[in-house]
């Protein structure tokens, strides 16, 4: 039957610019799932950092109100994350491209370049989102309108990219290590199945493991990108990540920059199953969709010839 030979066919390969579609559209969803599910852990972790540098909290005064600034990062994570992938996806996809004579090899480059560029177009969505939820988080405000008019007021339009710098920073060797981390455990899973496609739960599990060992060693970038987003900015007392590391550390000794760990760990680790388990679901629904409507938008576009 035709059918059934067409379904043996190979599905025809993304083209980078559909591959990119496909990422933004797989990263939204995945970013919105993660936010929606996992922020208390979010909350936990940015107060426990600031808990040595302000007034003590409470165990009580940790757990109240673990949604605060949820409403930025809802509205946050679905462009940045797209924003994140789509640049990953069809800057890795052009760079394996490139190094289709020796993939094998520069695999962990390419991986580690394109994550580069996702950090810096996500990064760039998602900091004023960051600094209003961070500082709703951490008590300053007791609202997104009261957060959005103190900081205009405040630092002007600039005071929401206040920690920008910070936030690349911790991203990249985040990402350095996530990444190829995460596309290296996808190779031995898919190796140990002979090349057989993983399960969206397989991918999960690569993911959130990625993301563990990621978290825990990013976690003192992580401390000093908080502290920066949330100290006085009429007298700040930090000047920049490697003058924060410093005083940190110096002033609170070297476990204040592990503040957070845990809830950071679980919340990545629980995040990277959800988010990847999500992105490579998305994808599987998207692609056959984006690459049909391609087809079928090139086939009309193409004008007979007129004699």
């Amino acid at each position: 039957m035709l059918l059934a030979s067409s379904a043996t066919e190979p599905a025809p390969k993304p083209t980078p610019t559909e591959t990119f579609r496909i990422a933004l559209g797989a990263g939204a969803v995945a970013g919105f799932t993660v936010d929606a599910v996992l922020f208390p852990l979010d909350t936990l972790k940015t107060r426990m950092q600031l808990a040595s540098s302000a007034v003590p909290k409470s165990p009580a005064a940790l757990l109240t109100g673990l949604y605060a600034g949820f409403g930025p990062a809802v509205v946050a994570s679905a462009p940045a994350a797209a924003a994140f992938f789509g640049v990953y996806d069809y800057v890795k996809r052009v760079l394996e491209e490139f190094a289709s004579r020796d993939k094998a090899r520069l695999a962990p480059l390419c991986h580690v370049v394109a994550a580069a560029a996702g950090d810096v177009a996500g990064s760039t969505v998602r900091a004023p989102f960051e600094v209003v939820k961070q500082r709703l988080q951490s008590g300053l405000y007791s609202g997104v309108g009261a957060a959005v008019r103190g900081t205009l007021a405040k630092e002007g339009l600039g005071g929401f990219y206040t920690g920008y710098g910070s936030l690349v920073l911790r991203e990249l060797p985040f990402d350095a290590i996530q990444f190829p981390l995460y596309e290296y455990l996808k190779t031995v899973a898919m190796r140990r199945k002979r090349g057989g496609q993983l399960e969206t739960w397989e991918t999960s599990v690569c993911g959130s493991i990625a993301g563990a060992i990621s978290a825990a060693l990013t976690t003192p970038l992580d401390v000093v990108k908080t502290r920066l987003m949330t100290q006085n900015v009429a007298a700040p007392k930090y000047n920049g990540i490697v003058h924060g590391i410093s005083t940190i550390a110096r002033e609170e000794g070297a476990k204040a920059l592990m503040a957070g760990v845990i809830p950071r760990v679980m919340w990545i680790s629980l995040g990277g199953a959800v988010f990847f388990g999500a992105f490579e679901a998305a994808k599987k629904v998207l692609t056959p969709e984006i690459v049909k409507r391609s087809n079928v938008s090139s086939s009309t576009s193409v004008k007979p010839k007129v004699a």
